[in-house]
Protein backbone atom coordinates (compact mmCIF):
# COMPACT_ATOMS: atom_id res chain seq x y z
CA UNK A 1 0.00 0.00 0.00
CA UNK A 2 1.35 3.43 -0.59
CA UNK A 3 2.03 5.84 2.08
CA UNK A 4 2.38 9.35 1.35
CA UNK A 5 5.26 10.59 3.65
CA UNK A 6 4.91 14.05 5.79
CA UNK A 7 6.94 16.80 4.17
CA UNK A 8 9.48 17.63 6.73
CA UNK A 9 11.82 20.95 6.60
CA UNK A 10 15.21 21.79 8.07
CA UNK A 11 15.78 25.26 9.47
CA UNK A 12 16.73 26.76 6.02
CA UNK A 13 13.08 25.66 4.59
CA UNK A 14 14.77 22.67 2.55
CA UNK A 15 12.67 20.10 1.94
CA UNK A 16 14.18 16.83 3.66
CA UNK A 17 13.58 13.00 2.68
CA UNK A 18 14.37 10.14 4.79
CA UNK A 19 16.49 7.86 3.67
CA UNK A 20 15.24 4.69 5.50
CA UNK A 21 11.20 6.07 3.82
CA UNK A 22 12.96 7.00 0.50
CA UNK A 23 14.55 3.41 -0.09
CA UNK A 24 11.06 1.92 0.68
CA UNK A 25 8.73 1.36 -2.69
CA UNK A 26 5.81 1.89 -0.53
CA UNK A 27 6.74 5.53 0.25
CA UNK A 28 5.02 8.11 -1.78
CA UNK A 29 7.22 11.84 -1.55
CA UNK A 30 5.12 13.61 -4.15
CA UNK A 31 4.03 16.53 -2.38
CA UNK A 32 7.27 16.68 -1.05
CA UNK A 33 8.51 17.01 -4.41
CA UNK A 34 6.22 19.19 -5.63
CA UNK A 35 7.42 21.87 -2.24
CA UNK A 36 10.80 21.07 -3.01
CA UNK A 37 10.73 21.72 -6.87
CA UNK A 38 7.53 23.15 -8.17
CA UNK A 39 7.11 26.95 -8.61
CA UNK A 40 5.38 28.11 -5.26
CA UNK A 41 7.17 31.52 -4.52
CA UNK A 42 9.46 30.01 -1.77
CA UNK A 43 9.80 26.78 -3.54
CA UNK A 44 13.85 26.64 -3.30
CA UNK A 45 14.17 23.92 -5.90
CA UNK A 46 16.58 21.69 -3.88
CA UNK A 47 16.47 18.82 -1.04
CA UNK A 48 18.54 17.01 0.88
CA UNK A 49 18.49 13.76 2.17
CA UNK A 50 19.57 12.53 5.45
CA UNK A 51 20.62 9.08 7.08
CA UNK A 52 22.55 8.41 4.16
CA UNK A 53 24.71 4.70 4.88
CA UNK A 54 28.27 5.57 4.24
CA UNK A 55 28.29 8.47 3.74
CA UNK A 56 30.77 10.72 5.92
CA UNK A 57 33.44 8.33 5.20
CA UNK A 58 33.34 8.45 1.78
CA UNK A 59 32.71 12.06 2.00
CA UNK A 60 35.70 13.15 3.63
CA UNK A 61 38.32 10.64 1.73
CA UNK A 62 37.30 11.97 -1.67
CA UNK A 63 36.90 16.22 -0.78
CA UNK A 64 39.92 15.42 1.86
CA UNK A 65 42.02 14.26 -1.95
CA UNK A 66 40.39 17.77 -3.71
CA UNK A 67 43.01 19.79 -1.93
CA UNK A 68 45.98 17.78 -2.79
CA UNK A 69 44.84 17.08 -6.55
CA UNK A 70 44.19 20.88 -6.48
CA UNK A 71 47.63 21.91 -5.48
CA UNK A 72 49.26 19.36 -7.35
CA UNK A 73 52.08 20.57 -10.03
CA UNK A 74 50.90 22.04 -13.39
CA UNK A 75 52.80 19.55 -15.30
CA UNK A 76 51.53 16.92 -13.39
CA UNK A 77 47.99 18.30 -13.87
CA UNK A 78 48.59 18.61 -17.54
CA UNK A 79 48.40 14.89 -17.90
CA UNK A 80 44.95 15.10 -16.72
CA UNK A 81 43.71 17.61 -19.46
CA UNK A 82 41.51 16.51 -22.10
CA UNK A 83 42.43 19.42 -24.89
CA UNK A 84 39.37 17.92 -26.93
CA UNK A 85 36.93 19.90 -23.84
CA UNK A 86 37.10 21.11 -20.66
CA UNK A 87 34.71 18.52 -19.57
CA UNK A 88 36.83 15.32 -19.29
CA UNK A 89 39.61 15.02 -16.75
CA UNK A 90 40.96 18.28 -14.51
CA UNK A 91 40.09 21.97 -15.44
CA UNK A 92 41.63 25.06 -14.59
CA UNK A 93 40.25 28.76 -16.43
CA UNK A 94 38.65 27.18 -19.29
CA UNK A 95 35.12 27.76 -17.78
CA UNK A 96 34.20 31.83 -18.54
CA UNK A 97 31.76 32.76 -16.05
CA UNK A 98 30.97 36.84 -15.50
CA UNK A 99 32.59 37.36 -18.90
CA UNK A 100 35.69 36.26 -17.50
CA UNK A 101 38.17 33.14 -16.98
CA UNK A 102 37.15 31.23 -14.24
CA UNK A 103 39.90 30.93 -12.48
CA UNK A 104 38.44 30.54 -8.85
CA UNK A 105 38.27 26.88 -9.26
CA UNK A 106 40.05 24.00 -10.74
CA UNK A 107 37.69 20.93 -11.52
CA UNK A 108 38.09 17.31 -12.12
CA UNK A 109 35.18 15.57 -14.34
CA UNK A 110 34.72 11.98 -15.24
CA UNK A 111 31.66 9.48 -15.86
CA UNK A 112 30.86 7.64 -12.74
CA UNK A 113 30.54 4.36 -14.01
CA UNK A 114 32.01 4.41 -17.64
CA UNK A 115 35.60 4.55 -18.44
CA UNK A 116 35.04 4.95 -21.89
CA UNK A 117 31.24 5.80 -21.93
CA UNK A 118 30.89 5.74 -26.08
CA UNK A 119 32.55 4.42 -28.95
CA UNK A 120 30.16 6.13 -32.05
CA UNK A 121 32.55 8.61 -33.61
CA UNK A 122 30.61 10.92 -34.65
CA UNK A 123 29.12 11.24 -31.30
CA UNK A 124 32.55 11.47 -29.54
CA UNK A 125 33.31 14.21 -32.55
CA UNK A 126 29.93 16.17 -31.40
CA UNK A 127 29.39 15.70 -27.97
CA UNK A 128 33.57 15.42 -26.40
CA UNK A 129 32.61 16.35 -23.13
CA UNK A 130 29.90 13.40 -22.10
CA UNK A 131 31.78 11.23 -24.68
CA UNK A 132 35.56 11.34 -24.27
CA UNK A 133 37.17 8.76 -21.94
CA UNK A 134 37.83 9.41 -18.51
CA UNK A 135 41.43 10.47 -17.77
CA UNK A 136 43.06 9.87 -14.50
CA UNK A 137 46.09 9.93 -12.34
CA UNK A 138 46.89 6.37 -11.57
CA UNK A 139 50.63 7.38 -10.97
CA UNK A 140 50.88 10.74 -9.04
CA UNK A 141 47.34 10.19 -7.41
CA UNK A 142 46.30 7.03 -7.81
CA UNK A 143 43.75 6.74 -4.82
CA UNK A 144 41.90 9.66 -6.80
CA UNK A 145 39.96 7.03 -9.14
CA UNK A 146 38.76 4.40 -6.70
CA UNK A 147 37.41 7.64 -3.95
CA UNK A 148 35.66 9.55 -6.91
CA UNK A 149 33.78 6.57 -7.93
CA UNK A 150 32.66 5.56 -4.37
CA UNK A 151 31.06 8.70 -3.63
CA UNK A 152 29.71 9.84 -6.99
CA UNK A 153 28.30 5.86 -7.27
CA UNK A 154 26.70 6.78 -3.67
CA UNK A 155 25.30 10.01 -5.02
CA UNK A 156 23.77 8.30 -7.98
CA UNK A 157 22.43 5.35 -5.88
CA UNK A 158 20.31 7.53 -3.62
CA UNK A 159 19.84 10.08 -6.78
CA UNK A 160 18.03 7.03 -8.41
CA UNK A 161 15.55 6.68 -5.54
CA UNK A 162 14.98 10.39 -5.54
CA UNK A 163 14.06 10.11 -9.33
CA UNK A 164 11.45 7.28 -8.63
CA UNK A 165 10.08 10.23 -6.22
CA UNK A 166 9.55 12.50 -8.86
CA UNK A 167 8.80 10.31 -11.63
CA UNK A 168 6.09 9.30 -8.97
CA UNK A 169 4.71 13.35 -8.56
CA UNK A 170 4.30 13.14 -12.54
CA UNK A 171 2.05 10.00 -12.76
CA UNK A 172 0.11 11.33 -10.03
CA UNK A 173 -0.44 14.93 -11.67
CA UNK A 174 -0.79 13.43 -14.60
CA UNK A 175 1.98 15.59 -16.69
CA UNK A 176 0.81 15.24 -20.33
CA UNK A 177 3.82 14.04 -22.68
CA UNK A 178 6.40 13.09 -19.78
CA UNK A 179 8.47 11.11 -21.08
CA UNK A 180 8.22 7.59 -19.90
CA UNK A 181 6.07 6.30 -16.19
CA UNK A 182 9.94 5.60 -14.86
CA UNK A 183 11.52 8.10 -16.97
CA UNK A 184 13.89 9.93 -14.31
CA UNK A 185 14.41 7.06 -12.41
CA UNK A 186 15.86 5.18 -15.94
CA UNK A 187 17.78 8.56 -16.64
CA UNK A 188 19.88 8.29 -12.60
CA UNK A 189 20.26 4.27 -13.08
CA UNK A 190 21.18 4.10 -16.83
CA UNK A 191 22.53 6.99 -18.64
CA UNK A 192 25.68 6.80 -20.58
CA UNK A 193 26.52 11.22 -19.78
CA UNK A 194 26.42 11.29 -16.06
CA UNK A 195 29.30 13.57 -15.00
CA UNK A 196 30.71 13.90 -11.36
CA UNK A 197 32.70 17.33 -11.11
CA UNK A 198 35.15 17.16 -8.14
CA UNK A 199 35.62 20.91 -7.56
CA UNK A 200 38.43 22.99 -5.59
CA UNK A 201 37.52 26.16 -4.57
CA UNK A 202 41.10 27.75 -3.90
CA UNK A 203 41.21 30.50 -1.20
CA UNK A 204 39.70 33.99 -1.81
CA UNK A 205 42.89 35.25 -1.19
CA UNK A 206 45.07 33.51 -3.37
CA UNK A 207 42.50 35.34 -6.48
CA UNK A 208 42.87 37.68 -8.16
CA UNK A 209 41.83 41.04 -6.71
CA UNK A 210 39.13 41.83 -8.89
CA UNK A 211 37.46 38.40 -8.20
CA UNK A 212 37.99 38.67 -4.39
CA UNK A 213 35.34 40.69 -3.76
CA UNK A 214 31.48 40.98 -5.34
CA UNK A 215 30.00 43.65 -6.20
CA UNK A 216 27.81 45.18 -2.93
CA UNK A 217 24.82 42.68 -2.83
CA UNK A 218 26.25 40.38 -5.10
CA UNK A 219 26.84 36.86 -3.94
CA UNK A 220 28.25 35.27 -7.33
CA UNK A 221 32.13 36.32 -7.35
CA UNK A 222 33.22 32.45 -7.05
CA UNK A 223 30.71 31.04 -9.21
CA UNK A 224 28.19 33.03 -11.18
CA UNK A 225 24.47 32.28 -11.47
CA UNK A 226 23.26 29.91 -13.43
CA UNK A 227 21.19 26.59 -14.06
CA UNK A 228 21.95 23.04 -14.54
CA UNK A 229 21.17 21.79 -17.79
CA UNK A 230 20.91 18.28 -17.13
CA UNK A 231 17.89 16.50 -14.81
CA UNK A 232 19.20 15.93 -11.38
CA UNK A 233 22.41 17.18 -9.87
CA UNK A 234 23.41 15.64 -6.82
CA UNK A 235 26.08 17.82 -3.98
CA UNK A 236 27.63 16.26 -0.98
CA UNK A 237 28.24 19.29 1.53
CA UNK A 238 31.14 21.54 1.18
CA UNK A 239 34.06 20.85 3.22
CA UNK A 240 36.43 24.22 4.14
CA UNK A 241 40.04 23.51 5.20
CA UNK A 242 43.07 25.64 5.57
CA UNK A 243 45.38 24.80 3.86
CA UNK A 244 49.55 24.43 4.42
CA UNK A 245 51.59 24.59 0.82
CA UNK A 246 54.89 23.35 0.49
CA UNK A 247 56.57 27.07 0.11
CA UNK A 248 58.53 25.94 -2.89
CA UNK A 249 56.59 23.39 -4.60
CA UNK A 250 53.06 24.60 -3.83
CA UNK A 251 52.17 21.31 -3.13
CA UNK A 252 50.01 20.08 -0.14
CA UNK A 253 52.00 19.81 2.66
CA UNK A 254 48.87 19.45 5.09
CA UNK A 255 45.20 20.33 6.09
CA UNK A 256 42.99 21.18 8.53
CA UNK A 257 39.39 21.35 8.78
CA UNK A 258 37.12 23.93 8.84
CA UNK A 259 33.47 25.13 10.41
CA UNK A 260 31.79 26.18 7.17
CA UNK A 261 30.86 29.71 6.97
CA UNK A 262 27.85 31.35 7.53
CA UNK A 263 27.78 33.86 4.97
CA UNK A 264 29.40 31.59 2.36
CA UNK A 265 28.38 28.63 0.25
CA UNK A 266 25.37 28.04 -2.30
CA UNK A 267 23.31 30.74 -2.78
CA UNK A 268 19.65 29.88 -4.63
CA UNK A 269 17.34 32.23 -6.12
CA UNK A 270 13.44 30.99 -5.19
CA UNK A 271 10.62 30.81 -7.24
CA UNK A 272 9.65 34.25 -6.18
CA UNK A 273 12.95 36.04 -6.74
CA UNK A 274 14.29 36.08 -3.05
CA UNK A 275 18.08 34.95 -2.72
CA UNK A 276 18.54 32.21 -0.09
CA UNK A 277 21.92 30.71 1.66
CA UNK A 278 21.20 27.33 1.63
CA UNK A 279 23.71 24.87 3.83
CA UNK A 280 23.89 21.68 3.56
CA UNK A 281 24.22 19.44 6.60
CA UNK A 282 27.00 17.04 6.31
CA UNK A 283 25.10 14.18 7.15
CA UNK A 284 23.20 14.43 3.75
CA UNK A 285 22.91 14.83 0.37
CA UNK A 286 21.63 17.54 -1.63
CA UNK A 287 19.46 17.66 -5.20
CA UNK A 288 19.13 19.88 -7.52
CA UNK A 289 17.33 20.07 -10.87
CA UNK A 290 18.29 21.15 -14.03
CA UNK A 291 16.28 22.75 -17.32
CA UNK A 292 16.20 19.27 -18.84
CA UNK A 293 13.75 17.96 -16.30
CA UNK A 294 11.89 21.10 -16.31
CA UNK A 295 11.17 20.85 -20.22
CA UNK A 296 10.20 17.16 -19.40
CA UNK A 297 8.03 17.83 -17.04
CA UNK A 298 6.73 21.20 -19.01
CA UNK A 299 7.30 23.60 -16.86
CA UNK A 300 5.50 21.82 -13.53
CA UNK A 301 9.23 21.21 -11.95
CA UNK A 302 11.91 24.45 -12.96
CA UNK A 303 15.47 24.14 -13.00
CA UNK A 304 17.59 25.78 -9.84
CA UNK A 305 19.21 28.89 -9.97
CA UNK A 306 22.07 29.06 -8.04
CA UNK A 307 25.43 30.37 -7.02
CA UNK A 308 28.67 30.31 -4.82
CA UNK A 309 29.79 32.77 -2.38
CA UNK A 310 33.18 33.29 -1.19
CA UNK A 311 32.74 35.14 2.06
CA UNK A 312 34.83 36.60 4.44
CA UNK A 313 37.00 33.91 5.35
CA UNK A 314 39.41 34.61 2.48
CA UNK A 315 41.97 32.26 3.42
CA UNK A 316 39.52 28.91 3.47
CA UNK A 317 39.59 26.60 0.43
CA UNK A 318 36.36 24.87 -0.52
CA UNK A 319 35.95 21.29 -1.62
CA UNK A 320 33.22 19.67 -3.04
CA UNK A 321 31.38 16.71 -5.58
CA UNK A 322 28.74 17.55 -7.45
CA UNK A 323 26.93 14.66 -10.13
CA UNK A 324 24.88 15.58 -12.96
CA UNK A 325 22.63 13.00 -14.13
CA UNK A 326 21.24 13.48 -17.56
CA UNK A 327 19.71 12.10 -20.35
CA UNK A 328 21.59 9.45 -22.93
CA UNK A 329 22.14 11.25 -26.07
CA UNK A 330 19.74 10.27 -27.93
CA UNK A 331 17.32 9.61 -25.21
CA UNK A 332 14.15 11.93 -24.76
CA UNK A 333 14.04 15.10 -22.86
CA UNK A 334 10.14 15.66 -24.70
CA UNK A 335 8.75 13.70 -27.57
CA UNK A 336 9.91 15.69 -30.35
CA UNK A 337 13.54 16.84 -28.64
CA UNK A 338 16.20 14.49 -27.68
CA UNK A 339 19.04 15.72 -25.42
CA UNK A 340 21.64 15.69 -27.47
CA UNK A 341 19.13 17.96 -29.87
CA UNK A 342 18.82 20.03 -26.42
CA UNK A 343 22.52 20.26 -25.36
CA UNK A 344 23.08 21.25 -28.86
CA UNK A 345 20.84 24.33 -28.37
CA UNK A 346 21.88 25.39 -25.29
CA UNK A 347 25.69 25.25 -26.35
CA UNK A 348 24.96 27.37 -29.19
CA UNK A 349 23.03 30.01 -26.66
CA UNK A 350 25.73 29.92 -24.35
CA UNK A 351 28.36 30.84 -27.40
CA UNK A 352 26.02 33.04 -29.16
CA UNK A 353 28.17 36.29 -29.93
CA UNK A 354 27.13 39.39 -28.05
CA UNK A 355 24.84 42.11 -29.60
CA UNK A 356 26.36 45.26 -30.31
Amino acid sequence: MTVAAPIELNKDNVVVLDYNLLTDPNTNYADAIEVAYGSGPQCLGVLVVKNVPDLADKRLTLLELASKLGNLPKSVLAKAHDPATEWVGWDHGTEIFNGKPDLAKGSFYANPRHDEPESDADKLAKFPGMTRPNRWLPEDLPELEPAFKALAQLIMTVGTHVARQVDKYATSRAIAEYPAPHYLESVVATSRTTKGRLLHYYPVSTLPSSMQAAADGAVDNLCGWHFDNGSLTGLTSALYVEEQLDPTTGELVALTHAPAPTDAGLFIRTRGGETVRVGIPTDCLAFQIGEALELSTQGKLRATEHCVFGGKQTHLARNTLAVFCQPDLDAPVTPSLTFAEFSNKVYLQNHAPEAN
